[in-house]
């Protein structure tokens, strides 16, 4: 199975191969250059077919919306929204305004791992909130290939998944 980095660069010199022939083709026709003027809505049409509607979904979901929560909780959609704004759930805001919040953050009782909100906020003090949360649901080789989510979950000591979180936390700002 090919990597994420590994797919990326088949279809980068896919691409390139079919732009070089397109211009070629162009070139050969006499077509003039203004047909291609628009080099910005030419990429934006060409990666509008990629697979990135349902990304997050895959690599952060599930998901809990502000309503489901509410009613788990028990709460008015103000106490989430202050749980969020505090960093005492972790939250992730769609294109629509909207937030969300993924369900592995929740024990059976519906509280947040208090070591998942720890690790959150090394991670969002250099990051966006979709970054962070899918570093945490990423699988680490250093992690016997467990997320930290996962790792957190099981109910591992935090001190080497927090090593990992602060070392990202450093790339992340350099």
């Amino acid at each position: 199975m090919s990597t994420l980095a590994e797919q990326e660069r088949k279809l980068l010199a896919l691409l390139i191969h079919s732009v070089h022939r397109t211009f070629a083709d162009a070139r050969a026709s006499g077509v003039p250059a203004e047909v291609f003027a628009d080099i910005e809505a030419i990429a934006a049409s060409m990666t509008s077919a990629l697979p990135t509607g349902q990304i997050y979904d895959q690599l952060v979901g599930p998901f809990y919306d502000t309503s489901s929560l509410t009613q788990w909780w028990g709460v008015s959609r103000q106490a989430v929204a202050k749980a969020s704004s505090t960093d005492a759930v972790i939250a992730c805001q769609l294109d629509g305004g909207g937030w969300v919040y993924p369900t592995w953050q929740f024990t059976d009782s519906g509280t947040v791992y208090p070591d998942l909100l720890t690790l959150w906020s090394t991670l969002c003090a250099t990051a966006d909130a979709w970054t962070c949360a899918t570093w945490l649901r990423s699988p680490l080789a250093d992690l016997d290939d467990r997320s930290a989510a996962k790792w957190v979950a099981e109910g591992r000591s935090i001190e080497p998944v927090l090593e990992l979180a602060r070392a990202a936390a450093r790339r992340w700002a350099a």
